[in-house]
C-alpha cells in the first residue's frame, strides 16, 4: 500500500530535522492546519499549502501534488506555477500548444 500524504510528508520533515513550528513559519501555514495535514486529517489539501509544504521539504511538488490526488488540468496551471514559476502568459502558451495538438488529432 503506498504511503498517505500525510505519512510522506511528515518523514521528510523528519529527515530534514525541522520542528513543526519551523516548518508552519517557513512555509505560512498555521500550526494547526500544518498538523493536521501531517496527520492526514484534511481530507484535500490547498494546492498553494502543498506547494509551499513541497518547496520546505525539498520534495517535487509533481509528488506532492499526486500522492494529494490533484490531477487534471486545471490543476496542471497550478503545477506550472508552483514547480516551475511559469507565469500566466506561458500557461496559456503551454495550452495554446496542447490544443493544437489535440486538433492536430482530430484531423483525418
Amino acid at each position: 500500500m503506498t504511503e498517505s500524504l500525510g505519512r510522506y510528508l511528515e518523514a521528510a520533515r523528519v529527515q530534514a530535522g525541522h520542528s513543526l513550528r519551523h516548518l508552519a513559519r517557513v512555509t505560512g501555514l498555521s500550526f494547526s492546519s500544518l498538523y493536521r495535514i501531517l496527520n492526514d486529517e484534511v481530507e484535500r489539501p490547498s494546492a498553494a499549502n502543498l506547494a509551499a509544504l513541497a518547496r520546505a521539504l525539498d520534495l517535487p511538488v509533481s509528488e506532492v501534488f499526486t500522492r494529494a490526488g490533484i490531477t487534471g488540468l486545471a490543476d496542471l496551471d497550478t503545477l506550472l506555477r508552483a514547480e516551475y514559476g511559469l507565469s500566466d502568459q506561458a500557461i496559456a502558451e503551454i495550452h495554446a500548444i496542447i490544443d493544437a495538438d489535440r486538433q492536430k488529432g482530430e484531423q483525418p
